[in-house]
């Protein structure tokens, strides 16, 4: 093993133990020392790879950032826009113990980022460039007829974000087995608001759309 090996494994150790205080406390269960208990290591290590506390904290956001983008690499983007869609969605919602960290420590991040502004940049960029890969993908939907006629790609994309969001956060106070029926249905049901039906997309629905709008 490299000697800069060493120092990923080591900063990821610390990462990792900055990650379960998060989802334990929430950000103000994070410090220098804290960390250092935690991964059961000196002060003087904590700080030796990371300047702040701040600096833990994003690079412990920008790890569950990258694990994200990790698993939607796997998502096949050539399908259906409303199928690859709804399979990045599943990466976010909390349906098991992994997922249910990563949600905790998002929102922690998130409220933290909207009163502290060395966080707020960071945090926004992240925002922006979630919804533009949404947008993408439904402009490719809105050029193949996927889309309906009312769903302008780039308000559709704020939204679906928001809603996404507003759903981890419900669903995150109710019992992990209770969460994926919560969830389903919910997302399906704000796809259907966005996407035409086989039935639709073949003519003769024109008072469904006419409803919609």
């Amino acid at each position: 093993m490299t000697a800069g090996d060493r120092a990923a494994e080591r900063r990821a150790h610390l990462i990792g133990a900055v990650l379960d205080l998060i989802d334990g406390g929430g950000i103000p269960a994070v410090s220098m020392r804290a960390v250092a208990t935690a991964a059961g290591v000196s002060l003087a290590q904590v700080q030796y790879y990371f300047r702040s506390k701040d600096q833990l904290i994003v690079e412990a956001f920008r790890h569950i950032c990258r694990d994200v983008e990790g698993r939607a690499a796997a998502v096949g983007f050539d399908g259906p826009a409303r199928s690859v869609l709804r399979a990045l969605i599943d990466l976010w919602l909390p349906v098991d113990e992994r997922l249910s960290r990563d949600a905790r420590v998002w929102l922690a991040f998130s409220a933290e980022a909207t009163t502290r502004p060395s966080l707020m940049s960071f945090a926004a960029a992240v925002d922006e460039e979630l919804r533009e890969a949404f947008a993408q993908i439904l402009r490719r939907a809105s050029e193949s007829g996927e889309l309906s006629p009312a769903a302008d790609p780039v308000a559709a994309a704020a939204g679906l974000l928001a809603v996404i969001d507003g759903l981890v956060v419900q669903s995150l106070v109710l019992d992990e087995p209770e969460r994926a029926g919560f969830l389903a249905p919910r997302v399906e049901a704000h796809l259907d608001l966005l996407f035409l039906s086989s039935r639709e997309k073949g003519g003769g629905q024109g008072g469904v759309i006419e409803e919609r709008t």
